[in-house]
């Protein structure tokens, strides 16, 4: 397949570096969004305690402004997958991310998790796109 070029995005998510990982990763034609938490504006706090479709949309705009680096817009993201906390909320997360991506509908996953890194978060979201 020869030299494959990648290019990483990194934010000022404190668990970066302690997990060891990168925001979003290009290889080739290919963007790959790290799970992307409601993170608020200061970067410590958790966006819209107990709102789902607010958080969901946070999620979402995070994963827009990574993948802008390459840029990149959302009618790119090919595939999502929504980790949730509550899934009897599922038409509140669903109705923010079928808002936000309109028509440009990406194949997609809800599944309920246990918890996430912080008890406020609701949502957490992966995101791979196509350059």
């Amino acid at each position: 397949m020869g030299q494959e070029h990648f290019e990483r995005v990194y934010s000022r998510a404190p668990w970066e570096q302690r997990v060891g990982y990168c925001r979003a990763l290009r290889a080739g034609n290919l963007v790959f969004v790290t799970g992307t938490a409601p993170i608020d504006a200061t970067g410590s706090g958790v966006h819209a305690p107990g709102d789902a479709f607010a958080q969901a949309r946070r999620c979402l705009e995070l994963i827009e402004q990574a993948i802008a680096a390459f840029g990149i817009g959302r009618s790119r993201v090919v595939r999502t997958r929504m980790f949730v906390t509550d899934i009897s909320r599922w038409e509140e997360f669903g109705r923010a991310h079928a808002e936000f991506f309109g028509e440009h509908r990406p194949a997609t996953t809800m599944v309920e998790v246990k918890a996430l890194i912080n008890p406020a978060m609701l949502i957490e979201i992966e995101a791979d796109a196509v350059c």
